[in-house]
């Protein structure tokens, strides 16, 4: 099997590793030519990167992340979902964090904050991206990037996901669009029990 994935930045990326790591390990991963890094970027560049990723790559599972920002994400979702090809519809699974990808990191501050060693009420509660970023270690290094990356995709595959299901709406919404996939696809996710 191979999933490809179109995102916006390198937490967004380890989230993928962390979620393929955990779902479907003998996955094969690609990334389109473009990554979008700006919202309009992001918006402008989908369909062209779906369609490389179903044409050229020849994924299986297309999966979507983007940051809702300020915004509603299930608004994000309806306007930068509509840009997916219908040709690429059936292997899509699109994904709006609320906010960034580092809140939904942030679902469950207790755990989080085992893997940070420190207390709960030291993770910012509004906007959590700095802390979060700064803690994996995800600098401006290459090298640092990596090791980072790594370290939030081990995060992500090890994470209670059912406590990120549970208290946040924009998640479980992802989480409930792979798992429909993965059943018509027979990925290991089919199997998972983190559904609550």
């Amino acid at each position: 099997m191979k999933i490809g994935y179109y995102v916006q930045g390198a937490m967004d990326v380890a989230f993928v590793w962390g979620l393929v790591k955990r779902w479907c390990p003998r996955a094969e991963l690609a990334e389109p030519v473009m990554r979008g890094s700006s919202r309009e970027t992001f918006a402008r560049e989908l369909r062209k990167a779906l369609l490389d990723l179903r044409d050229a790559k020849g994924c299986d599972i297309l999966v979507v992340l983007t940051d809702s920002d300020a915004n509603s994400w299930r608004d994000v979702k309806r306007r930068e979902s509509d840009r997916v090809p219908d040709a690429c519809r059936h292997l899509c699974v699109f994904g709006v964090a609320e906010r960034n990808i580092e809140c939904w990191l942030s679902i469950d501050r207790q755990q989080l904050a085992a893997q940070f060693a420190c207390g709960p009420d030291e993770i910012p509660a509004n906007d959590p991206s700095a802390f979060v970023k700064r803690r994996f270690g995800m600098g401006e290094r290459d090298e640092q990037r990596h090791a980072a990356k790594e370290r939030v995709r081990d995060f992500v595959a090890t994470a209670d996901l059912k406590a990120w299901i549970g208290r946040s709406d924009s998640f479980a919404d992802f989480y409930e669009e792979a798992r429909r996939l993965a059943v018509q696809v027979s990925c290991d996710m089919a199997n998972e029990r983190d559904a609550v």
